[in-house]
């Protein structure tokens, strides 16, 4: 590591390669190297089994990297035009191993890490095409739009600035969000809803519109009965639903214990309504 640091902090300076054009291709060369030494390290770690020791050197690693692609990107935007070609170049190779870490050791990786620059515009122009294609799938399945809209709000947002955490959230939101086997026995909006609360999308936003959608679905049945019968349907599946160790917002508590707590009072401003219909 101190190598590469060395290289990159000492030798990569715009000011510094301005001054010796005929260096670059050298420190290209030597920066290519770093990569494949780094590279073979972390197949080394990966056909080793997990210790805290492997876990440690792949956030050491993680932090570097991090640091360096944004480093590499600032001496990019400071550079003449003859320089951009090698920053661009010595960005993607550190870009490259950061998709390593994230392919072979998300386990591992510090999730509330924000991405660097550069990676982060290459994640979210990725996303984005699979965020289209999941919308008009949902949307075929007649989704609500609204509903739809709301889930990629978080990546769409002007300024938006995910985490190594973010990224592997809306990785494995979007599969599940195409799987048709989900909750097969719901219909589209139901279905939608509950994958959101099993990968705990605990955004004020959801919370609204869930407790919305519940109470529409109450209201246009005859009874009390009938209301608190589907609220007590909604609340055992919610308590059954499986649990992930992942959130949007980590940290900002739980969609389905909020969910929960919104049936219940509910529930309670129900009973007391029918009490007071039959004093």
């Amino acid at each position: 590591m101190d190598s590469v640091n060395q290289l990159v902090y000492a030798r990569l300076m715009p000011a510094q390669l301005s001054s010796h054009p005929a260096d670059v291709p050298a420190l290209l060369a030597a920066l290519r190297a770093e990569k494949l030494r780094m590279t073979a390290h972390m197949l080394e770690i990966e056909s080793q089994p997990d210790s805290a020791e492997s876990a440690q050197a792949v956030r050491r690693y993680q932090l570097q990297f991090v640091a360096i692609t944004d480093v590499l990107h600032l001496f990019q935007l400071q550079a003449g035009p003859a320089l951009q070609a090698f920053y661009r170049e010595a960005t993607t190779l550190f870009m490259e191993l950061i998709m390593a870490l994230e392919q072979y050791f998300p386990e591992h990786l510090a999730k509330d890490l924000f991405l660097p620059g550069p990676y982060a515009q290459h994640i979210l122009a990725m996303q984005e095409s699979r965020m289209r294609e999941t919308e008009a799938e949902l949307l075929d399945r007649g989704a609500d739009p609204r509903l739809v809209e709301l889930i990629f709000a978080p990546l769409r947002r002007n300024g938006a600035q995910p985490t190594f955490g973010t990224a592997q959230y809306f990785r494995r939101l979007m599969r599940d969000l195409r799987e048709p086997d989900h909750h097969y026995y719901m219909d589209p909006e139901e279905r939608t809803l509950f994958i959101l609360f099993a990968h705990n999308f605990n955004c004020p936003e959801l919370l609204r519109h869930a407790a919305a959608v519940l109470r529409r679905r109450a209201v246009a049945l005859r009874t009390l009965q009938e209301k608190k019968g589907l609220l007590s349907w909604y609340e055992k599946e919610l308590r059954y639903l499986p649990t992930n160790e992942y959130a949007l917002y980590p940290g900002k508590g739980s969609i389905r214990d909020q969910l929960l707590q919104w049936i219940k009072e509910e529930k309670h401003f129900m009973h007391n309504l029918f009490t007071t219909w039959n004093s």
